[in-house]
């Protein structure tokens, strides 16, 4: 069914017999049926590819070269104040926690390592 909009004119009364025709317009207008399919495209032949452009004559990859000398080693890193860097660190744990531990210094020297916790 088709809507037929209201003409509407200055000091025209809205009611609800009007309101009601223009929401059962609106609601029509929102979902409609579908519409047939248009025409299929032209399936005609189309011409012949042309020529693939010449991308140059490429010859085949040389050989690898023989890998170099090794570089000369690195500047040594930052050391510590009094020049030594930690070597390794064993944790000692207790009940599962870490309660302490030692620090093996890069001259051999150990320090003790410990823990404190504070509660929550």
């Amino acid at each position: 069914m088709a809507y037929t909009p209201t003409t509407w004119t200055d000091g025209d009364l809205i009611t609800a017999e009007k309101l009601n025709k223009l929401e059962a317009g609106v609601q029509n207008e929102q979902v409609g049926p579908r519409g047939p399919a248009g025409p299929k495209g032209d399936t005609g032949d189309t011409g012949p590819q042309g020529p693939k452009g010449d991308t140059g004559a490429q010859g085949p990859a040389g050989k690898t070269g023989p890998q170099g000398q090794q570089g000369p080693q690195g500047a040594a890193g930052a050391a510590g104040a009094d020049g030594k860097s930690v070597k390794a660190i064993a944790l000692t744990t207790t009940g599962g926690a870490v309660t302490g531990g030692t620090c093996t210094l890069s001259d051999d020297s150990t320090i003790q390592i410990t823990v404190t916790t504070t509660e929550a």
